[in-house]
């Protein structure tokens, strides 16, 4: 992909966020900053009603301040995975799946 091109694939960075909290390493392409700043503001904020700890919900809120003022990557989840919590992993893993079932119309299916 050259650098005048931006990936607008949705579907791939939910996949790749999976992966990522899944503890998967996983090849990024550059996307969009604005398409990967809202998949991530709607992926931060479906894993609060995921999230089973207190300390879980808190840390995405902040995640979501600081993602809706400065933004976020993909990359810096890739970075931040090494050192979250379980919970907070899978409540990711869980909000990116369901945001994908939503794009999907509900085709989608988990094995």
């Amino acid at each position: 992909m050259d650098n005048s091109t931006k990936s607008t694939d949705s579907r791939y960075l939910l996949a790749a966020l999976i992966e990522i909290y899944r503890g998967n390493s996983v090849p990024l392409p550059e996307f969009d900053p604005d398409m990967e700043r809202n998949l991530l503001l709607d992926v931060f904020s479906t894993a609060i009603s995921f999230a089973r700890l207190d300390e879980s919900r808190r840390a995405l809120s902040e995640e979501i301040h600081k993602c809706s003022r400065e933004g976020a990557t993909v990359r810096e989840q890739a970075d931040l995975a090494i050192t979250q919590i379980t919970d907070m992993l899978n409540s990711k893993m869980l909000a990116a799946a369901h945001l994908m079932k939503i794009m999907d119309g509900g085709k989608f299916k988990l094995s």
